[in-house]
């Protein structure tokens, strides 16, 4: 509740060009306004599109950045 009083005033203050996306953040990520929806009997779920492939589940990520984490990579530009 006190994070959305503080992301709506962060909104109202910044110009309309600039407070579309953290609108559109907050509402996506915070609200979840693209979860609310029920899939019909002609829908398709995702997996279904490529049955084939095997999907990583959130737990299985979880597992594998949380307990067993990989060794950081170094990048260095040219």
């Amino acid at each position: 509740m006190i994070f959305n009083l503080v992301v709506n005033n962060i909104v109202a203050g910044l110009p309309p060009p600039q407070n579309i996306p953290v609108s559109i953040l907050h509402s996506v990520f915070i609200k979840g306004d693209m979860t609310g929806y029920e899939l019909g009997d002609d829908d398709l779920e995702a997996s279904q599109l490529y049955p084939d492939y095997e999907y990583t589940t959130i737990d299985k990520l979880l597992d594998i950045f949380l307990i067993d984490p990989p060794e950081p990579a170094m990048g260095a530009f040219e």
